[in-house]
């Protein structure tokens, strides 16, 4: 058991030094946070279409939450969507609305994206891709951007 342990801290010590880092496979749905100039259905198209990960339409049933702010709004947005072990018992089955009023994309976007494991409530992978501008060209090329850059942390072909 011991030496097992150790063959798996080893091994996975390597790696991270290797720069190998990749994301755990557990990550295979997210929950994509209303973005300026609808640049979150660009993302949610691309991740699908070359099959990165699943988007889903209700938050509660994500792996993960793909979003472009970490401010006040999200982490009390988190709070209600994903409640801690200890007060989901408390909150008998209520649900949140799935449609997080509070995370309206702000007028500008800034252009740095999380992926956040909303259970865990740790940043999981980030990027900074700002669109050059609001044309659906842009929007494009900024999601496949995302997109190509996730599938390299997921090590997907």
């Amino acid at each position: 058991m011991r030496l097992q342990t150790i063959v798996c801290t080893t091994v996975f010590g390597a790696a991270l030094l290797a720069g190998d880092a990749r994301l755990s496979p557990r990550y295979e749905t997210t929950y994509v946070s209303a973005m300026p100039h609808g640049l979150d259905q660009y993302v949610a198209s691309r991740l699908t279409k070359d099959h990165v990960l699943w988007v889903v339409l209700e938050p509660e049933s994500a792996d993960s939450v793909l979003t472009d702010t970490l401010d006040n709004a999200f982490w009390q947005w988190l709070a209600r969507t994903y409640p801690p072990a200890n007060t989901a018992a408390a909150a008998n089955g209520q649900r949140t609305s799935a449609v997080p009023r509070d995370l309206q994309g702000s007028n500008a976007h800034k252009g740095t994206m999380f992926l956040v494991d909303p259970r865990r409530r740790v940043v999981i992978w980030s990027t900074y891709a700002l669109p050059k501008n609001s044309s659906p060209a842009a929007l494009d090329r900024t999601a496949t951007e995302v997109t190509n850059q996730l599938r390299a942390a997921f090590a997907k072909k």
